[in-house]
C-alpha cells in the first residue's frame, strides 16, 4: 500500500504572478546596481579631474588607468539597463531575456562574468517580502546568468568577422 501524504504537490514552484513580481523586482534591483556604479564612476571621475598632474609622472598613468575603470563601470551600468529592460520585455522568459541583452551589448569592454555577477548582486537584493516572488527573482537571475554565460562564451569562440 501506498503511503499518502498530504503535501504531495503542494509545491510545484512560482505561479505566473510570481514570476512576473520577480521579474519586476529583479529588473528594479538591476537598476539600483545601475545607478550605484554610475555614481560611483561619476563621483571618482568628478574627484580625478580636482587634480593637476604633470603627463609624465607615475600619477599621469595612474589617473588614466582610474579614468578607463570610470568608463569600464559606466559601460557596465548601461548593460544592467539593458538587461533590465530586456527582462522586463520577456517576462517568463529569462532565456530571450539574455539572448537579447547580448546582442545589444558591445563586446571587448564588458565580460559576462561581471554583468553575471551584478546580476547575482540583483537578486540577492529584491526589496519585497513577498517569499514567492524572491525565489522566482532567484531561479530568473540563474536562468539568465547561465544562458548570457554560455551564449557568450559560443560568441566569443567565433572566428573573427563571424556573427556579432
Amino acid at each position: 500500500m501506498e503511503d499518502e501524504h498530504g503535501m504531495d504537490g503542494a509545491f510545484t514552484g512560482p505561479g505566473p504572478q510570481d514570476i512576473a513580481n520577480g521579474t519586476a523586482i529583479l529588473a528594479s534591483a538591476l537598476v539600483r546596481e545601475a545607478q550605484a556604479l554610475a555614481s560611483a564612476a561619476e563621483g571618482l571621475r568628478g574627484t580625478l579631474d580636482l587634480f593637476v598632474i604633470d603627463g609624465n609622472s607615475p600619477e599621469a598613468e595612474d589617473r588614466r588607468i582610474m579614468r578607463e575603470g570610470t568608463r569600464e563601470a559606466a559601460a557596465l551600468a548601461g548593460a544592467l539597463l539593458v538587461a533590465a529592460r530586456h527582462l522586463l520585455r520577456s517576462t517568463g522568459d529569462p532565456v530571450r531575456a539574455a539572448h537579447e541583452t547580448l546582442g545589444r551589448l558591445p563586446r571587448g569592454t564588458l565580460s559576462a562574468g561581471e554583468l553575471v555577477g551584478h546580476l547575482r548582486a540583483a537578486a540577492l537584493a529584491p526589496v519585497t517580502d513577498d517569499g514567492a516572488a524572491r525565489i522566482a527573482a532567484a531561479m530568473i537571475a540563474e536562468t539568465f546568468a547561465e544562458e548570457i554565460t554560455a551564449a557568450w562564451e559560443k560568441a566569443m569562440a567565433l572566428p573573427a568577422g563571424k556573427g556579432n
